[in-house]
């Protein structure tokens, strides 16, 4: 080419992409192959091994073993068998079978403690093994009083020493320590439930005034109390002979007491008082002699406080309430005491003819 020729542009042949795109088409194929040989081979599951066991005779030290393969015989599965008789009279006599005892006793009806266990075992080769064990339940135990069951280990009683009640309290005192010999007995006047706003009046949180309330002494015998009754009735002695049942009762579920039992005739019942202008004033009175303010709606902080304390009960965390009267039935908010608790509310309307309740 001379100098005078002109400058022609020329576009390179595209020899590198199309070296790309075959080498991509042949490396797919192959990728493809690969992955129809792999799919069509079939999986065999792998060879299920024959069990051989070797009988091992000896056992002396120093002496060599001897080993002997044997083989296990394949199971046969035996065909089903059943009886069948075409006879309207046949019968079928089985062998007797020994009786299964529960492990565990229901909670609340059994108490007990099982026997310990003892075991020794030694092998052929000079191993030996050597075991012990105790095992114990305990329950309460259900005991007949007056026609309910009481549950309990250790059990606090109020007796209402009012003068329409003390010529019941001797019989009652003794129903209760035949089965009970070591409860705590305790008598104050009357059976009131009092409360003063949030609090039970002469309670464990009671402060301040209270409303104008009948007092007496106790009457409870102290060398018939235990050890531990002696210093709750030093404890509550002062606060339940001006507050009654009320203050007992919320009182003794600070103490360790597995049931509360009460006796009296329910008269004086569970009345409400609200701080008013400085003074306590009556808002609800559901006792005998002076009724106020109908049906009650809702609980105060003192009363729910109780019937969280009761619920308890079921779990062993709290006592269980058992109520006997003479007359009236008890009132609505201890009956529901009661029923959180699991305990029992019954009437004993027959010691006024001095008669006696049949065992439950």
């Amino acid at each position: 080419m001379s100098l005078a020729d002109p400058l022609v542009a020329t576009r390179p042949r595209p020899t590198a992409w199309r070296s790309l795109g075959g080498s991509l088409f042949f490396h797919g194929l192959l990728v493809v192959l690969a992955c129809w040989v792999v799919l069509r081979t079939p999986n065999l599951p792998p060879a299920a091994k024959e069990f051989v066991a070797h009988a091992v005779a000896g056992g002396r030290s120093g002496v060599p073993a001897s080993v002997h393969p044997v083989q296990r015989k394949p199971k046969v599965a035996l065909p089903a068998k059943r009886l069948v008789s075409k006879s309207a009279s046949a019968t079928l006599v089985l062998p007797p079978m020994k009786l299964m005892m529960p492990e565990a006793g229901l909670a609340g009806l059994s108490a007990g403690q099982g026997k310990g266990g003892f075991g020794r075992g030694q092998g052929a080769f000079g191993g030996n093994g050597l075991g012990a064990g105790l095992g114990n339940r305990a329950g309460f135990v259900g005991r007949p009083v007056m026609g309910a069951f009481i549950r309990a280990q250790r059990v606090a009683v109020y007796l209402d020493c009012s003068g329409s009640m003390r010529s019941y309290l001797p019989r009652v005192e003794a129903e209760i320590r035949r089965e009970f010999p070591d409860a705590d007995v305790f008598r104050f006047d009357g059976a009131r439930v009092v409360g003063l706003d949030d609090v039970v009046v002469f309670g464990r949180r009671f402060h301040g005034n209270a409303p104008r309330l009948r007092e007496g002494p106790t009457q409870t015998a102290l060398e018939t109390l235990t050890p531990n009754g002696r210093s709750v009735q030093a404890k509550v002695r002062t606060a339940c002979e001006k507050g009654s049942l009320g203050a007992w009762m919320d009182r003794l579920l600070a103490e360790s007491y597995d049931a509360l039992v009460v006796f009296s005739d329910f008269q004086d019942g569970v009345r409400l008082y609200e701080t008013k202008k400085g003074e306590p004033k009556m808002v609800y009175s559901d006792s005998s002699y002076h009724k106020v303010g109908g049906v009650q709606k809702g609980h105060t902080r003192w009363q729910r406080e109780w019937l969280e304390a009761f619920a308890k009960a079921p779990s062993g965390a709290g006592p269980r309430l058992y109520l006997f009267t003479v007359q009236k039935v008890p009132q609505a908010f201890l009956q529901a005491c009661v029923a959180a608790s699991g305990g029992a509310s019954t009437s004993v309307s027959w010691l006024k003819k001095g008669g006696r309740k049949a065992s439950p």
